[in-house]
């Protein structure tokens, strides 16, 4: 009988319940380690096969007990962080790795990432020292620090000294980047996976922002797929992009770029090596049956990756993925769950935050309480499903009020699509 491989999740999150999930599907053994002695706070652990209680950043102690477990593979997925636990510990125990540090220092490093795009010439957005902004609103960012962590808009000279201090705090190197903050355009992902070497294309998307009007205005409430600019990407730009990615190096591994598209061009300000936070994994599975996860799984566990990603620019479903974020409260209700889980058209539900849970954010990231992929046939169907989405689920306090910060509205999904 053949040993069931086993496999080390480096975190515990909501969202690394997606790893485990498809490790299991494969017929592997699923280990999860952070360091929560309470596994209420580690959902990855509680559907695992196992648990660990060592940080997934205590590598000396993770090394030491993959030899004594006898570990095959080690993954992470939606931190650059753990993602630099996980290359440190594969290369202590001679596993495969999607990545190196070089690799992964494009990803965090702003002034490299943008040094990069110019080489092979990808558009990136303007920046500016701290002592010649001359226009508003701009950007602050730690050089250094990946997703949301840091980052603020300066809509004055005084929100521009505050906010470029609390980055400077917030990066390792003590660099900050200042970048126009674009209002007059939309923000454009695209997602690859580089197998062998070569880059495939998944898709695209474009986002809806928060409005912002409680303070938190970077936030992403709203990711169709495919992007309404997708066909042009292709013609324009994909080709540098594809230069870039390739220049890096990288064998086999998720790729993510992101861009605003303004009046007609592309501006690119970040990339990512790591799962990203809207999934796209289940926009790609929905139209294809397949899913980069897994075989992300597979290199990590040593194993042929053959997978086919040739046919995926044919994609024809449509696709939405709602993000609700939760301002401060006590949760004590969840409505429309059972609702959700009955309508073919919601692919995935994602709850984040149960009954009882206390919210209390202090930064301008909010926290995340549910996440719905919607996935139809047709745009008008996809329209209707947002809709009655919003209308049917919510999240209540113990003051009996909605602790939804924002739902993109019925206006700005027909805007959206009749653009």
């Amino acid at each position: 009988m053949n040993k069931m491989k086993k496999i080390l999740i480096l975190g515990g999150n909501h969202i690394e319940k997606e790893i485990v999930l498809r490790a299991k599907e494969l017929g592997y053994y699923t280990i999860v380690t952070d360091n929560h002695e309470d596994w209420s706070l580690s959902p990855a652990k509680q559907i695992a096969d196992e648990g660990w209680n060592i940080s997934w950043s205590d590598i000396d102690s993770l090394e030491d007990e993959c030899i004594k477990r006898h570990v095959d593979g080690v993954l992470a997925g939606f931190s650059e962080f753990r993602v630099e636990a996980m290359i440190k510990l594969c290369n202590r125990l001679n596993l495969p790795c999607s990545l190196n540090m070089h690799q992964l220092d494009v990803t965090r490093d702003k002034i490299m990432f943008k040094k990069i795009c110019r080489k092979n010439h990808v558009p990136t957005v303007p920046e500016y020292s701290l002592n010649n902004v001359s226009s508003f609103p701009v950007i602050i960012k730690p050089v250094d620090r990946a997703g949301l962590i840091g980052i603020n808009v300066a809509y004055n000279k005084t929100e521009l000294k505050k906010y470029y201090q609390v980055a400077l705090s917030l990066s390792p190197s003590k660099q900050v980047i200042i970048e126009d903050f674009i209002t007059n355009g939309i923000k454009f992902d695209v997602y690859y996976y580089v197998q062998n070497g070569t880059p495939y294309f998944l898709g695209s998307s474009d986002t809806i922002m928060c409005k912002g009007d409680l303070g938190a205005k970077i936030l992403q409430k709203c990711w169709p797929f495919k992007s309404k600019y997708e066909d042009e990407y292709h013609k324009t730009v994909e080709q540098s992009v594809l230069s870039m990615i390739k220049s890096l190096g990288i064998k086999n591994t998720y790729v993510t770029m992101s861009a605003f598209y303004v009046d007609g061009k592309f501006y690119f300000f970040e990339t990512g090596f790591r799962l990203s936070g809207e999934m796209s994994f289940n926009y790609q599975e929905a139209n294809s049956g397949m899913n980069y996860i897994k075989t992300m799984l597979r290199y990590a566990l040593g194993e042929k990756t053959d997978d086919i990603y040739y046919n995926i620019k044919t994609y024809k479903k449509k696709s939405v993925v709602l993000n609700y974020f939760v301002i401060d409260g006590i949760v004590e209700r969840i409505i429309g769950v059972d609702k959700l889980n009955a309508n073919p058209c919601i692919y995935a539900l994602n709850i984040y935050v149960q009954e009882g849970d206390v919210v209390n954010n202090n930064t301008n990231v909010f926290k995340k309480g549910a996440m719905i992929t919607i996935v139809t046939d047709t745009e008008t169907e996809l329209k209707e499903t947002i809709i009655w989405a919003n209308e049917t689920f919510d999240i209540i306090s113990t003051g009996q009020n909605s602790m939804i910060y924002e739902k993109v509205s019925k206006e700005e999904i027909i805007n959206y699509y009749n653009q």
